[in-house]
């Protein structure tokens, strides 16, 4: 008999391995939830500092926003869901919304970006 024991054992190798395996299924479900709004705030971003001749209009912003949607397929969200309007500083773009995942059985992942507010300055 060995005096010191070297490696796992079957029991920690087993919740070594369902351990990684429920993480990697989690990161598997949220990214794409992450990407998707990643695309969301960069195509947001263009908008804000896209350079205009006239002062921006809240139809505007929607038009510039609908195509660049259906360029790079936005789905998280739609342009309907997008709160847009007139502020004292210029045209306020709010796209804070929440995406709720199915993870594993009956438990799911909801998703808030609250940070998703953004403003069109005014010239």
């Amino acid at each position: 008999m060995r005096k010191k024991q070297v490696g796992m054992g079957m029991i920690s190798a087993f919740l070594v391995l369902g351990s990684v395996i429920i993480f990697a299924t989690i990161a598997v479900k949220l990214m794409p939830i992450y990407v998707d709004y990643w695309t969301l705030t960069r195509i947001i971003n263009d908008v804000v500092t896209e350079d205009r001749d006239e002062d921006p209009t809240p139809a505007g912003i929607r038009r510039d926003l609908s195509s660049r949607f259906i360029t790079n397929r936005v789905e998280a969200i739609s342009l309907r869901d997008i709160k847009i309007g007139n502020d004292k500083k210029g045209v306020v773009i709010d796209a804070r919304y929440e995406k709720r995942t199915p993870i594993m059985f009956n438990i799911d992942a909801v998703v808030r970006f609250d940070e998703a507010l953004f403003v069109v300055p005014r010239s």
